[in-house]
């Protein structure tokens, strides 16, 4: 798909880990998807000129990426959780997006299992980390 868009929702889409643009739209897309912004424009290519930069964004479905995810309903739901409060460290934003589902001592178990310390953000994951981290609670959900 070729789409053109404004310019900050291409850059969300498009971002890379520790980027202020990087969000959970940032993974939803990614972890399906292969996007390239293929050109900026002004508003002065538009009648009537927006006041703002639009972006051409070519976006294509992978196959491949998609296959990553055992249940993407549930990595949906899960990124947007820890992106409700991105600035936070992984564990608090993790606790707080499984209140209901696990205990304290559970998510540290899974930060165990994948490796991450204290220090560690959502916004500092890769896509195949962020796989990876939701698949850990999923399994552990049974």
């Amino acid at each position: 798909m070729v789409v053109t868009i404004q310019k900050e929702l291409a850059e969300r889409m498009t971002a890379k880990p520790r980027t202020k643009d990087y969000s959970a739209l940032s993974f939803w897309i990614q972890s399906q998807c292969d996007c390239e912004i293929v050109r900026i424009m002004p508003p002065s290519v538009f009648w009537p000129r927006p006041k703002v930069d639009s972006a051409i964004l070519l976006v294509k479905p992978s196959v491949e990426k998609r296959a990553k995810l055992s249940d993407p309903v549930y990595f949906h739901e899960t990124v947007r959780a820890l992106f409700l409060h991105r600035r936070k460290y992984l564990r608090s934003a993790l606790i707080s997006a499984m209140q209901d589902q696990m205990d304290k001592q559970a998510v540290d178990e899974i930060l165990a299992t994948a490796g991450y310390g204290a220090e560690k953000r959502a916004e500092e994951l890769s896509i195949d980390e962020m796989i990876a981290l939701t698949e850990l609670c999923r399994k552990r959900q049974g």
